[in-house]
């Protein structure tokens, strides 16, 4: 049987305060707020037709001279994905990046190259 602490009964005894490991650590506070941006007025028309960087129709390349890559689905065979997983693994292994993406980028150019001159 556990030995009671006669303090606990005493009605004139001080009472004693728990602790706790995390006493002496400071206590969490919630972050102060990130300041607030202001968004810049729009152009004046002139100026948003004077400027360069934006075209009115589709372009092929951005403003910072790069190609737009856009995603698309298509259909191919199953042994096609498993080569290129294969051949993407192999350069992945040889410390190249491995994308099959950039693999399938570069056989479209070449497609297009070459059906391009013949047409």
């Amino acid at each position: 049987m556990k030995k009671p602490i006669l303090e606990d009964f005493d009605i004139n005894a001080r009472s004693r305060t728990l602790g706790s490991p995390l006493d002496g650590m400071r206590s969490i506070q919630r972050r102060k707020p990130a300041p607030l941006v202001t968004p810049q007025p729009p152009l004046p028309q002139k100026e948003r037709l004077a400027n360069p960087e934006r075209a009115n129709g589709r372009t092929t390349v951005g403003a910072n001279g790069k190609r737009i890559i856009t995603r698309n689905s298509f259909e191919i065979y199953e042994d096609q994905m498993d080569s290129l997983r294969e051949h993407s693994f192999q350069q992945k292994r040889q410390g190249k990046l491995g994308s099959m993406s950039a693999m399938v980028r570069d056989a479209i150019d070449e497609y297009l190259k070459k059906h391009s001159l013949e047409g």
